[in-house]
């Protein structure tokens, strides 16, 4: 019996060396991230200390294509003197400062902030919580100016305002507010979009009206039924409201499985990390917390993780994340491209965490090496984004007493990458609240291991949006095998395949299939164009072609066109008949590449494409 239990003692203490060897050697290996937020033209300095007056906890910022350009922009808050921080990327992660012309008030007290599409035109507005100062909804007009509407809107309550959220929870295609309230008289706020400019309070009819010292929420689908969940995270949950999981049961009503999931964890919870850490595509969540004794987590913060019984287990020590630090906000990425999440978070007055997972638990704290420690100022605040849109997620800081620091990631560069922004509905450009899941190709024709992300606007962090596109690393692999993307509320599910690494991609709803210049007909000018791209391997920027996602324009895909298109296959002159003024196009165009008239998109104008013609004559 001695001689077993000596077997089981050395060979754990085997593992834990190799754990300790491999997290060492994860330490040593990291490129330092650059701190460039001089350079690269974002000059913000962030008020010293809260308010006395107003006591504040942190000050939020969003990461968002304010302008549909194709990369990041920033909203920062927290100067002293209430400026709104816009900043305008010129692609390559440098900055013009927008923030004097942007029309925005001053905001000295501005706590959440979320950058979304509420009156569906495409492009995004603004919605910031003050603390205890009216929320703002900023509606963007021409490039980086905007207009406060909160009133006409009616949301321009004064609230014990902390973060906020925003998603489609009724699935009526329009974007949804849920705004947390640091209160136990004022309760948490859910206004729903009606769609014509205003907004209203529904969180007491649905049961969400919580008066919980809320400080974030985040909408993530848990079940995987396609309708968005509500987490909620509640300050002093121990002697008031433990944390809340409402789930969305698709019919515009919530039910609250806090205790049924196990997810009402009581501490003084303020920031969440969101994501799938372990790979089986369920939703898992990092609270963050203070060193309080106070039992049952004892001061911990805990990692909870999902299953597919839709409850949770606590892992925080198993993955070596418990931290008991004063911590605020959490982020899950893949900083280093690796294939695997890693969490970085935010402690007061020690330094800033980040935790490199390796594949398998336990995570090893690997911030000093990186760089990402932070200043020794009150920190409550991050988000990450790629500013440089050079395949890597970096990180934007904006601890107390000093400049938002940009922290470019230098450590994801050496793996490969895959970016994917998923399109909504009609003009709508994200489809918030949609999902995507990657295995990448490996040798032998094997897949590697499943990667689920979703389109969140809010949450995973705190106060902060992070960039909405979702980031993929491949780690060595050069192709996405497949990617299974389902939209929203029971929308509708695609798998593309065969795309490319270190490349940006978009993922079409069947709806905007066909639609090259976005007019909302399929007609002749989308097929003159489909036409002159030609046959042959997919890029970025046609996406909308590939009708049946197998990561090439062929024939195929130009019978999945004509069976939609306003026009007849054949009408080459778009009058509304195929005739002999189509033919004389035709023949004109013979064995030409590139032409309006290869109907079968082989490549060549010839004897196939003159068959289709002649069997649509006259119609």
């Amino acid at each position: 019996m001695k001689r077993r239990r000596r077997r089981i003692l050395l060979a754990a203490a085997t593992v834990a060396f190799a754990a300790w060897g491999a997290s060492n050697a994860l330490a040593q290996s990291v490129t330092p991230f650059t701190s460039e937020h001089s350079a690269r033209g974002v000059i913000y300095n962030m008020t010293f200390a809260p308010p006395l007056a107003n006591p504040q906890d942190g000050y939020g910022m969003a990461c968002a294509d304010l302008d549909g350009d194709g990369d990041p922009d920033l909203v920062l808050l927290g100067r002293a003197d209430g400026l709104v921080g816009i900043y305008e990327n010129n692609g390559a992660g440098v900055f013009t400062n927008r923030s004097a012309t942007s029309g925005i008030p001053a905001t000295a007290a501005g706590c959440g902030v979320v950058a979304f599409d509420d009156d569906r035109d495409g492009d995004l507005d603004l919605f910031i919580v003050q603390k205890n100062g009216p929320c703002r909804l900023l509606r963007h007009g021409a490039p980086f100016q905007f207009t406060d509407i909160a009133t006409a809107a009616g949301v321009d309550a004064s609230l014990p305002g902390a973060g906020a959220s925003a998603v489609d929870f009724d699935g009526d295609g329009w974007l949804d507010l849920h705004v947390c309230t640091y209160s136990t008289v004022f309760p948490n706020r859910l206004y729903r979009n009606l769609g014509n400019g205003t907004f209203v309070d529904v969180a007491g009819a649905l049961g969400l009206a919580s008066t919980g010292l809320s400080y974030q929420s985040v909408w993530s689908d848990y079940d995987r039924d396609t309708w968005p969940d509500l987490c909620v995270s509640n300050d002093r949950g121990f002697g008031n409201l433990p944390n809340q999981l409402h789930r969305n049961q698709g019919n515009g009503t919530f039910l609250d499985v806090s205790s049924s999931s196990g997810l009402n964890v009581a501490l003084c919870s303020m920031g969440i990390a969101c994501a799938d850490l372990t790979g089986d595509g369920r939703s898992d969540y990092y609270f963050t917390n203070v060193p309080d004794p106070t039992p049952p987590l004892n001061g911990v913060n805990p990692l909870m993780i999902g299953s597919v019984k839709g409850t949770f287990t606590q892992a925080d020590a198993l993955w070596g994340v418990s931290n008991l630090k004063f911590s605020w906000a959490a982020i899950f990425w893949d900083f280093d491209n690796d294939t695997d999440l890693d969490l970085y978070v935010n402690n007061e007055t020690l330094p800033n965490a980040l935790f490199r997972n390796p594949g398998a638990p336990p995570m090893t704290d690997v911030a000093a090496a990186a760089g990402v420690v932070g200043s020794a100022n009150l920190s409550y605040a991050s988000m990450v984004g790629d500013l440089d849109r050079d395949g890597d997620l970096d990180l934007i800081l904006n601890n107390y007493g000093g400049p938002v620091r940009l922290l470019m990631n230098q450590e994801g560069q050496q793996r490969k990458w895959l970016r994917l922004r998923i399109a909504g509905e009609g003009r709508v450009r994200d489809a918030i609240g949609a999902s995507a899941t990657l295995r990448a190709a490996l040798p032998k024709g094997k897949t590697g291991a499943p990667q689920w992300r979703e389109v969140l606007c809010g949450g995973n962090g705190y106060l902060a949006q992070n960039e909405t596109m979702l980031h993929f690393g491949l780690g060595a692999a050069s192709t996405a095998a497949t990617i299974d993307v389902r939209w929203p509320a029971a929308g509708p599910a695609r798998t593309l395949r065969n795309l490319s690494s270190n490349l940006v991609w978009t993922a079409y709803p069947p709806s905007r299939l066909g639609d090259v210049d976005g007019g909302g007909i399929i007609d002749l000018a989308d097929w003159t164009q489909f036409a002159a791209w030609g046959p042959g391997t997919l890029v970025p920027g046609r996406e909308m072609l590939d009708f049946d996602g197998d990561g090439d324009l062929d024939g195929a895909d130009a019978d999945g066109f004509w069976a939609i298109a306003s026009v007849e296959r054949g009408d080459l002159d778009g009058n509304g008949s195929v005739e002999a003024a189509d033919l004389s196009v035709m023949l004109a165009s013979w064995a030409q590449a590139g032409s309006v008239a290869d109907l079968d998109l082989d490549g060549s104008v010839g004897a196939s494409d003159l068959a289709l013609l002649l069997a649509a004559w006259g119609s």
